[in-house]
């Protein structure tokens, strides 16, 4: 890999504070898809949601926007959902959309597709296919790598991460519960996703929901995560782990009214 750090990307949105470093392009690997070649090195991303100052003064839902980072807080990918106005706007964080993560270099090497299922009302009643939220994660564009689909849970998201066919759960996502004391009093700090290998139910990981702030988590629908994974697991589980944190913040944060504004997202 280069050495030479990107600090400058002409027409891509950037975050706040200047300059910062993008990650360059590396070699293609045998067997990884095209621009997820950097995900075999790492095992830590860092996932922040562009606060909207729309959002933050209406009701006004708009699309979402997520710079990713490494460890090193380098930018590694930049994602941009596209969904229909009143889509957002009458089914909120239940809405169906695409979301695209493009390199630094604006090739899109990750998609992200959410059907919208008018049924799919939250964890207590994903009890059954037509009701259970999912996505489908595509590298390069066209081609499923992953299946991230939401389970039965009381009052808890519980989703299982599935290979291109479905026909092997690779991984299981846990979050906390909703009802519990631990979620509504603890409501200033991290909530934690554990991330299970399914035949142990043993945690390898985790998607940690930062907490940022009372006056962000209150007006903003601005959210922070960090996934944490095994270095050695599969590039592609690894990238569709990375989708399962955008669903993970549609079904538990997106909502600021149904969160009481804790949530954000």
């Amino acid at each position: 890999m280069s050495k030479n750090v990107i600090m400058q990307q002409p027409g891509a949105p950037l975050p706040p504070g200047a300059p910062v470093e993008f990650m360059p392009a590396m070699q293609t690997i045998a067997g990884v898809p095209p621009g997820l070649e950097y995900l075999t090195l790492i095992d830590k991303l860092v996932i922040q949601q562009k606060k909207s100052l729309l959002e933050a003064v209406t009701s006004w839902e708009v699309t979402n926007k997520y710079a990713i980072y490494n460890a090193a807080a380098q930018q590694v990918y930049w994602a941009y959902e596209e969904s229909g106005c009143c889509m957002r706007q009458c089914c909120a964080n239940a809405r169906g959309f695409t979301l695209h993560i493009v390199d630094n270099y604006q090739k899109e090497v990750l998609t992200i597709r959410r059907p919208f299922k008018c049924c799919a009302c939250g964890n207590c009643c994903a009890c059954c296919l037509p009701c259970q939220s999912e996505i489908t994660v595509e590298s390069p564009p066209g081609n499923v790598i992953g299946i991230v689909r939401e389970q039965f849970g009381c009052c808890s998201f519980q989703l299982s991460v599935l290979n291109a066919d479905e026909s092997h759960e690779d991984l299981k996502i846990s979050g906390p519960n909703m009802c519990s004391f631990n979620w509504c009093c603890n409501c200033c700090s991290d909530k934690v996703f554990e991330i299970l290998a399914p035949a142990t139910n043993q945690p390898i990981g985790t998607i940690r929901k930062k907490w940022t702030g009372a006056v962000k988590e209150i007006f903003t629908d601005a959210d922070n995560f960090v996934a944490e994974f095994p270095l050695d697991l599969e590039v592609k589980v690894k990238a569709t782990l990375l989708a399962a944190t955008f669903l993970v913040d549609f079904l538990a944060f997106e909502n600021n009214e149904q969160n009481g504004g804790g949530g954000g997202g």
